[in-house]
């Protein structure tokens, strides 16, 4: 995958896990209930999280060495 590409997943899924968020948080579901809303906001934090390492391989790739501060 190229970065372009990289890039409008983290978007969509982005966008999909706060839609999840905002629907909870406006029917004030309680993080106890797991109900399909909370395995749904789950898996696209999983695969969100799978995008962003990718997306880091990326710019590390696109800008060598020393770009990223050390913390």
């Amino acid at each position: 995958m190229d970065l372009e590409e990289v890039l409008g997943k983290v978007a969509e899924l982005s966008r999909e896990e706060l839609h999840i968020v905002r629907k909870r948080a406006e029917e004030k579901t309680p993080a106890r209930d797991h109900g399909q809303d909370f395995h749904d906001m789950q898996d696209r934090a999983r695969r969100l999280d799978e995008y962003a390492t990718h997306l880091r391989k990326l710019h590390d790739d696109t800008f060598q060495d020393g770009w990223r501060d050390k913390q």
